[in-house]
């Protein structure tokens, strides 16, 4: 298995020791999904994500929170629990789901993370911490192609109108988290990355790809990369309202592809 980050091995080897006291043979596999197997996980602001593969459909998950609520808040973990026969066939949203988020623990009646998106990225780039053998994960393009585009014009477009009514009177010197920014001017590219290339990309290859298709923007979108490099950098009201207009250009162009 390719080298983890000492906090990535740290909470995935506590967790599965946790889990296997309480929920005996019943985790048969742990994938972690996004920055990690990407190459792109950073401590101060990356999350561990993951795929916890169970024997068969959580009936009782008191004794899963328990597990979580000893984990170390950060790098939050959060993962979904799906069984090898859910991942065998296109995602069912409509499904009860136990899930993490933000390291707190949920239990949806439907949806939650379960999409395309987690599928695809099971399938075509996810780090096996437990496998298992034989594991086969539906990943149609079709439907997550489709499903980035429901999503930048459900979530990413309204988001960028909220933005725009939440900054109109602020003034332009006022800082904002510094979490903001990075969060969007490096997350709206990933779709525009995926639509162009077919891809699912890191946050810093998505800043990368926005460096070299909207480079009107190449100052924001570099301290933004600097910020997620580990070097923080300020942001004001100022970047917000400039975000915006970046913002809207990307889900055009990427819509039109």
């Amino acid at each position: 298995m390719t080298s983890l980050p000492p906090e990535v091995a740290e909470t995935t080897t506590r967790y599965l020791e946790l889990i296997d006291k309480v929920l005996p043979d019943q985790v048969v596999g742990l994938y972690l999904t996004g920055s990690v197997p990407l190459g792109d996980f950073h401590p101060a602001s990356s999350d561990i994500d993951g795929v916890v593969v169970v024997a068969e459909p959580l009936t009782d998950a008191s004794a899963v929170r328990s597990v979580h609520e000893e984990l170390p808040t950060k790098p939050a973990f959060d993962v979904t629990y799906l069984t090898a026969e859910d991942l065998a066939v296109a995602p069912d949203p409509g499904k009860p789901v136990v899930f993490t988020l933000d390291g707190v623990f949920k239990e949806a009646l439907y949806g939650g993370p379960v999409s395309p998106v987690l599928w695809s990225e099971m399938a075509r780039q996810s780090l096996a911490v437990r496998s298992v053998p034989g594991l086969t994960v539906h990943d149609d393009h079709q439907a997550l192609v489709d499903f980035t585009r429901a999503n930048l014009t459900s979530y990413w477009a309204p988001n960028f109108d909220q933005l725009e009514a939440a900054v109109a009177d602020k003034p332009d010197d006022e800082v904002l988290p510094d979490w903001i920014l990075p969060w969007v001017v490096l997350g709206v590219p990933r779709l525009h990355a995926l639509l162009a290339t077919g891809n699912i990309v890191s946050k810093t290859a998505a800043g990368e790809h926005a460096l070299a298709a909207f480079p009107t923007w190449t100052d924001l979108i570099t301290r933004c990369l600097t910020h997620r490099s580990g070097h923080p950098q300020h942001f004001t009201t100022a970047d917000a309202k400039s975000s915006i207009p970046f913002g809207r250009e990307v889900v055009t162009t990427a819509l039109a592809l």
